[in-house]
């Protein structure tokens, strides 16, 4: 009773983030049959390989024999999940609580790092309560995805980043760096920050540079190195390249390519794609590591030759970073799903044909789909006053280390999302809402201030 007490707001919003997780996951079941592995283990081939892993199949996605060794997807989400699964007698119910109980616990402590940019209560409550009831959050702490997982491991790394900036110890920093190499062994997209954050270090120390901060640094990355490399070995061993995941070819030539040419010809993205996979790529979940470098200098090449359609589409896939909702993924696994599709981006629908755009909003309006319009509104109103907010933030506290780290990682994750083309959604955002609204909330209180000035 005491430390409920002590911490009755960080009990309050972990009850609430558990609250709203179970009740959604109750509406998934039910639309489910009460299957556990029908609502929970989701579409990108994780589920597969820890299933693979349990039954001594080897690291493979292949659903039957041959079981041929898999490279596409980092390991730790699939071994997470193999391992927990395996505590349990083969049970994937022992994984699935791990898993919501991380992601009730990642309002937690995204209000720590909030904490560290402002003492404001309404930033740092406001913070958790919104990642406790966020739409998107509440879906993925349900499924066999790895976003939660990764982002445990990011966030606690930016917590041990936070200390060692206020206290100097290496061992805070060596943490910090074990725990974004974790981070990046279950999603690769954080493969290149610690290079940012070692920067960041280094600006920060610019005053009073020392060797012991060089030293600091240079401990930082080997540790990353030191935790990721076993895994590139075994990919050089299997797969003859020193590196982490295909990835990044494979995106540049099925997602971003059919991106730009759907908006260089005026088609749809399913269709540029279609004949892209006739081209015979192997497209997500297939591609090793031997194949991707391949698709990386093909794609460079065609993508060169439309730099305008390029332009045009890293412009719709940044904006949609930010102000996507991800609501109809939500109702998805409810079994709640539209009649009719855009066929590409709701940007560039509207950009491109206003009429329909908005004939497709009033036919959904009296739906469950009016959910997307009202988190789409949210969101565009959130992406507004985060940038009011961190421009505010920046003029009146000054480029803080903390500040600098955030806004850093919220930049080097909406950047390398362009690889993905068209197929962005709010999962890939997902990781730095933590780091968008409290900035979101400071630009907030500024509107606010100015509005009682005005008055």
């Amino acid at each position: 009773m005491h430390f409920i007490r002590a911490h009755k707001i960080e009990v309050a919003i972990f009850s609430l983030a558990l609250i709203a997780r179970l009740f959604y996951f109750g509406l998934a079941m039910q639309a489910h049959d009460w299957n556990l592995t029908e609502t929970s283990s989701a579409a990108d081939g994780y589920f597969v390989i820890s299933q693979n892993l349990l039954h001594g199949h080897g690291f493979s996605g292949a659903g039957g024999p041959p079981f041929t060794p898999s490279s596409f997807r980092a390991p730790l989400q699939p071994y997470f999940l193999a391992w927990t699964a395996g505590l349990a007698g083969g049970n994937y119910w022992l994984p699935f609580i791990l898993t919501l109980l991380i992601g009730c616990s990642l309002p937690l402590i995204a209000m720590r790092l909030a904490r560290r940019l402002s003492p404001s209560k309404t930033v740092v409550l406001g913070t958790g309560i919104f990642l406790a009831l966020e739409p998107v959050s509440v879906l993925l702490s349900i499924l066999f995805y790895s976003e939660m997982l990764s982002m445990f491991f990011l966030f606690l790394s930016l917590y041990y980043l936070f200390d060692y900036f206020e206290r100097k110890q290496l061992l805070s920093l060596i943490i910090s760096a074990a725990l974004i190499g974790f981070s990046t062994l279950t999603r690769p997209t954080t493969e290149f920050l610690p290079i940012i954050i070692a920067a960041i270090i280094l600006w920060e120390a610019r005053k009073h540079l020392t060797k012991n901060i060089i030293t600091h640094v240079a401990a930082y990355l080997l540790i990353f190195f030191i935790v990721i490399a076993p895994w590139m070995y075994r990919n050089k061993v299997a797969f003859g390249v020193f590196a982490l995941t295909p990835q990044t070819g494979v995106n540049l030539y099925a997602n971003l390519l059919p991106s730009v040419l759907s908006i260089e010809h005026g088609t749809s993205f399913d269709t540029e794609f279609k004949k892209i996979e006739a081209q015979g790529i192997s497209g997500p979940n297939a591609t090793n590591l031997d194949q991707a470098q391949g698709y990386t200098t093909r794609a460079l090449t065609l993508l060169a030759q439309h730099p305008i359609a390029l332009l045009l589409t890293a412009g719709t896939i940044e904006i949609a970073f930010f102000t996507h909702d991800g609501m109809l993924n939500v109702l998805r696994l409810l079994e709640v799903r539209p009649d009719m599709s855009l066929g590409t981006s709701a940007l560039f629908l509207l950009l491109s044909d206003p009429l329909k755009f908005l004939w497709f909003i009033g036919h959904y309006l009296q739906s469950p789909f009016v959910l997307v319009l009202l988190m789409r509104i949210v969101w565009v109103i959130a992406t507004i006053l985060f940038c009011i907010g961190a421009v505010h933030y920046v003029r009146k506290e000054g480029l803080t280390p903390y500040a600098a780290t955030l806004l850093a990682t919220i930049f080097y994750m909406a950047l390398t999302t362009i690889i993905v083309g068209l197929t962005v959604n709010a999962r890939y955002r997902l990781p730095v809402e933590a780091f968008i609204i409290p900035f979101a909330l400071y630009g907030f209180l500024y509107c606010k201030t100015l509005w009682h000035r005005s008055r």
